[in-house]
């Protein structure tokens, strides 16, 4: 079996997992999370055996594990340095002092050597990726690398330089330190520690035992993901609790999210550190741990409140609140909740030295509000796995070495090579990358290396069929990564259509000269589908559809197979879901044709239901079905706003269904801020404004603190303007005359609105110079800005208004010629040729001209955009035309439905 970064990853998990049942109850759990792979069960019963046998080995064995004794390894020669004695033994292997004895140089150093019964690819592979991220690391309060490689018999090894110093609780209780000075202490571990992660590295194991504090005061971090004691001084009484076998954190010290199995982020170290600060102050942890079994972790950690530092010490000792606080909103359960960084936690410590208002005061009302639900929410989640996970860090770095590598292989090696980068690498360390906040970076970094060796193994590939559809996979997968609007992207389109016409151009070459490799044809589906969802980005509706369609033929004479996969036929209905949005998602660069978009909605959720039909435990069906429910109703909400709310209803129960639906990772708070707008929409439409108004805020607010995490991530940065735009629409249509209560009722709703659309403004602004070509993004900021410019006109804020309205104008009229298909585009420049202030930029002629384009476009069975068309003639003085429309689009809805907002207006045009 391949060992990628993505495969090392799982088989870790299963098999903690597996280690902490009895062993009678194994069998089942790896089947289970196995999926039934027989490659990946085989790896883990393997790795299972392995650790048994070590176990049996000897009871001398067992000794040396928990650091008694002494090991046949002293006296050993390993490179330049022979070995003097075992200190400790760490997640995979032993941890020896040393000297140097090539004669070069005196030097004391500590070697790690990994255990050879555990000598599997796995963890050699895991081996060589610790020697990569520590050689990365060079700071002060760090232990450095200083060597590593192979021995002659085989074993892996590195060196390090030997830590002499006490851990750091040791260090401050031995020498009675100040509270002044165990703060300083405390603050150059987080600068450590933040350093560690703008170098894309996660501890994932902070601990006394791994910060190691010099006789002259100099912290120095141990174990980024490598010794796990460098100094006899380190061992104590809380070292056996690092669970056996190959777990990297502590559960003392662990986040609620570590042991619950779900992905680690900065936040976990910021957990640890909050642990390691209660330590210091108090001198106790802030839970007790009375076992060490799953469920007393999940209880205790992920469900207990923390004892309030000021109740853990001595009743004579005064614990600041200030300090008090912030030692708890580090160990906040929910990771967004926390410090996002080591630096904002070490900044809050320096703001109480100096007497000035900590941030984790500010808040603490609404978080202790919010405790209940969390907690409870946490408790449902059916999991109590304590796993290792990625290593932050591990993107960036590997990346260059293999590339490097890449580069020095000979020609002959260059299509394993590119096999293993395409169908591995890209998307696994993708995967990994996208759910760690603040990785952007390494996006951008693993987009230009990768894109330079692919360049130059096309070359190369001519005739190599597997080497060309090795790089048609590469290519669709970096474009992604470039600009898909579907994920987390880099907001590079026009890099992303360029890297996708590459694949392209060799997926037709491989598809006209073998049409019956299934291989091949899938390939090109792929790159068809994501040059699709690229140009719908860009505005670009009517060839994102004509490319859709190309990919969902293709995909139809796949999944037409009797042995079709489910994950075939899963991909086909994420194509047909994508088409539904191009040709009538509301709110988006669609063609407006909701009836073809109701259609094949539906089609898709019927392919995902034959899928669970052939694997009813397939996750990514089991998702697709409610996103496209979700979808439906936003389809129905333009007809019947209270039947969306029940296609809302029943969307959300398919996502609460989901495994990790009450996590915090990045997707389930992307499902739960979309949930939260979707229903606010529905309930505006039917004029319950005050009720929607909330769900946006807490909509917003979920959104805000995922593009926080990472400013440079311009999905998330949408998803923020698309929260700000809904809101302040929703106070926009509060203040229209024929809802509003009166002057000071409009007036109180166009400040609520302006409020709103300025930050949205910002981003847009932000995101235009970040790609200029953007029509979609241009459009959207020319709306925002036209809508502005009203809103304050209508206040009596003139100043500058009017300029602002009219060069919106012009955008709005440039983006709907060019984009004349777009009915999301028409309609926008519509509603600013009829609503714009002063009433000399408004002109209904061509607002007519559009509305009549917009509605044979949509075949004339939108209420929305003929409400449009009927507000124009009216505006243009063709009253009976203004009638006859509004009628028309009030036969579209349904006769029983509530009245609602566009209703209403409809009726108002009709008399």
């Amino acid at each position: 079996m391949r060992l990628s970064t993505g495969n090392l990853q799982r088989i870790e998990s299963i098999f903690n997992q597996a280690l902490a049942l009895p062993e009678g109850d194994r069998a089942g759990l790896i089947e289970s999370l196995c999926d039934g792979e027989a490659q990946l069960m085989a790896e883990v019963s393997s790795l299972l055996r392995a650790c048994a046998e070590e176990e049996l080995t000897s009871a001398a064995s067992l000794r040396l594990r928990l650091g008694e004794g002494s090991s046949n390894e002293e006296g050993k020669r390993v490179g330049a340095y022979e070995i003097d004695r075992l200190i400790g033994r760490g997640g995979m292997g032993a941890v020896y002092i040393a000297h140097r004895v090539d004669g070069n140089f005196e030097q004391q150093v500590a070697i790690k050597l990994i255990d050879l019964p555990l000598a599997t690819d796995l963890f050699r592979e895991r081996f060589r990726l610790e020697r990569q991220i520590l050689a990365g690391l060079n700071h002060p309060w760090i232990a450095r690398l200083l060597d590593g490689g192979v021995t002659s018999q085989g074993e892996l090894f590195l060196v390090m330089e030997f830590v002499d110093g006490l851990t750091i609780q040791r260090y401050c209780e031995g020498r009675a330190l100040p509270l002044p000075e165990r703060l300083e202490l405390f603050k150059k571990v987080c600068e450590a520690v933040q350093f560690a992660h703008q170098n894309l590295v996660v501890h994932r194991d902070l601990k006394p035992d791994n910060i190691l504090v010099t006789p002259d005061g100099t912290p120095r971090l141990l174990d980024f993901g490598t010794a796990k004691l460098l100094s006899p001084s380190a061992l104590g009484s809380d070292s056996e609790l690092t669970r056996q076998g190959f777990q990297s954190f502590t559960p003392q010290y662990a986040s609620p999210e570590q042991v619950l199995g779900h992905p680690i982020t900065t936040a976990s170290d910021t957990y640890s550190l909050g642990v390691l600060l209660y330590l210091l102050l108090t001198g106790k942890l802030p839970y007790e741990l009375t076992e060490f079994t799953t469920a007393e972790l999940v209880r205790v950690i992920c469900e207990e409140a923390p004892r309030r530092p000021a109740m853990a010490v001595d009743p004579a000792t005064h614990l600041d609140p200030d300090l008090e606080a912030i030692v708890l909103k580090a160990l906040r359960k929910e990771p967004n909740e926390r410090y996002l960084t080591a630096a904002q936690l070490a900044d809050d410590v320096q703001a109480f030295l100096e007497e000035r208002t900590v941030s984790a005061r500010r808040g603490t009302f609404t978080y202790r509000a919010g405790k209940f639900t969390r907690r409870h929410r946490i408790a449902l989640v059916s999991a109590a796995i304590i796993i290792l996970t990625v290593l932050a860090g591990v993107g960036g770095v590997l990346w260059q070495s293999r590339l490097a590598n890449l580069e020095r292989r000979r020609a002959e090696a260059r299509a394993t090579d590119l096999r293993e980068l395409s169908n591995s690498l890209i998307s696994e360390l993708d995967e990994a990358i996208k759910e760690l906040p603040g990785s952007t970076g390494a996006q951008r970094l693993l987009v230009t290396r990768v894109l330079e060796h692919l360049d130059r193994a096309s070359k190369d590939a001519s005739g190599d069929r597997q080497t060309q559809l090795d790089l048609v996979n590469a290519y669709t997968r970096l474009g992604n990564i470039q600009g898909n609007p579907y994920d987390q992207n880099l907001g590079d389109r026009s890099g992303a259509l360029i890297s996708l016409d590459k694949a392209l151009a060799i997926a037709r070459s491989l598809s006209g000269t073998r049409t019956a490799d299934q291989e091949s044809l899938r390939a090109l589906a792929s790159a068809l589908q994501s040059r699709s969802e690229v140009l719908w980005g860009m505005e670009k509706t009517s060839e994102a559809v004509s490319s859709m369609r190309d990919a969902i033929k293709v995909f139809d004479r796949l999944i037409a197979a009797r042995d079709a996969t489910a994950s075939l036929i899963c991909e086909a209905a994420a194509a047909y879901g994508t088409l539904g949005d191009e040709l009538g998602q509301p709110g988006t660069p669609s063609m407006g044709d909701l009836l073809g978009a109701l259609k094949v909605y539906r089609q898709a959720i019927a392919l995902d239901e034959r899928a669970l039909r052939l694997d009813p435990g397939f996750l990514r069906a089991r998702r697709a079905i409610p996103i496209n429910e979700l979808k439906v109703g936003n389809v129905e909400i333009e007809w019947d706003p209270s039947q969306a709310l029940k296609d809302y209803e029943i969307a959300e129960n398919g996502f609460e269904a989901l495994p990790g639906a009450k996590t915090n990772g990045l997707s389930a708070l992307r499902t739960r801020a979309n949930m939260l707008r979707h229903r606010a929409q529905a309930l505006r439409e039917l004029t319950r404004f005050a009720q929607a108004a909330p769900l946006f805020e807490e909509a917003l607010r979920i959104q805000r603190d995922i593009a926080a995490q990472d400013p440079n991530d311009s999905r998330s940065q949408f998803d923020v303007y698309v929260d700000l735009n809904q809101s302040a629409v929703n106070f926009e249509d509060a203040a229209d005359p024929a809802f509003s209560s009166g002057a000071a009722d409009r007036r109180r709703n166009l400040e609520a609105a302006i409020a709103e659309l300025k930050p949205a403004e910002s981003i847009l602004q932000q995101l235009v110079k970040l790609d200029p070509s953007n029509d979609d993004w241009r459009t959207a900021l020319a709306s925002i800005e036209q809508r502005l410019g009203t809103a304050e006109q209508g206040l009596g804020n003139a100043p500058g208004a009017a300029a602002l309205t009219s060069a919106a104008l012009a955008t709005l009229n440039t983006m709907a010629e060019r984009h004349p298909d777009t009915a999301f585009t028409l309609d926008l420049e519509i509603s600013a040729l009829l609503n714009a202030r002063p009433i000399t930029l408004r002109d209904p002629r061509l607002a007519v001209e559009r509305a009549e384009h917009e509605a044979l476009l949509t075949h004339r069975h939108h209420p929305g955009l003929l409400l449009s068309l009927a507000q124009a003639y009216r505006a243009a003085r063709r009253v009976d035309d203004a009638r006859a429309t509004a009628r028309e689009g009030l036969a579209l809805l349904p006769p029983n439905a509530p009245r609602s907002f566009t209703a209403r207006l409809l009726e108002i045009q009709a008399k």
